[in-house]
């Protein structure tokens, strides 16, 4: 049970900011000859799927974490690197829901609206909020893997 614990809760963190990474590093430059309409749809619609996919990373991170911290780590009197990790992990949750219920949500809704400009006006903020999940994540997961290390 420790073993598929563990599996979930490394792959989930990996898909999420995987997909993360992919986001920010090879699509955005990619799709940036696009411009105004073509290009904030383009965005809602790869958000929209993976966001729909986060969320449920989330739900198996939070499960499969604390799962292990109270399995195999003795709770909350686990290392500190755990407790480093945990902060982190959650310092990366609360800046994806202030990303999906904020920026996100308003270019969701100017695009169904056909508001070109204000869809356009989100696009930065996700762009640094997208940022801010990346190094938080990449953080996390090395604090995660290396921490009984270094």
């Amino acid at each position: 049970m420790i073993g598929l614990l563990k599996v979930i809760h490394l792959l989930s963190a990996v898909l999420w900011i995987g997909g993360v990474y992919y986001a920010y590093v090879i699509l955005r430059p990619s799709v940036a000859f696009l411009s105004g309409p073509d290009r904030v749809t383009l965005w809602d619609r790869v958000f929209t799927r993976f966001f729909g996919w986060v969320w449920v990373l989330i739900g198996l991170i939070l499960i499969s974490g604390y799962g292990l911290l109270f399995s195999s780590f003795g709770g909350f009197s686990s290392p500190g690197y755990l407790h480093a990790m945990q902060l982190f992990g959650w310092l990366t949750i609360v800046a994806f829901v202030v990303l999906a219920l904020g920026p996100y949500r308003r270019l969701h809704a100017a695009v169904a609206a056909e508001d070109w400009p204000r869809a356009s006006e989100m696009i930065p903020r996700i762009r640094r909020l997208v940022h801010v999940i990346l190094w938080l994540g990449v953080i996390s997961i090395v604090i995660g893997g290396g921490g009984a290390y270094l």
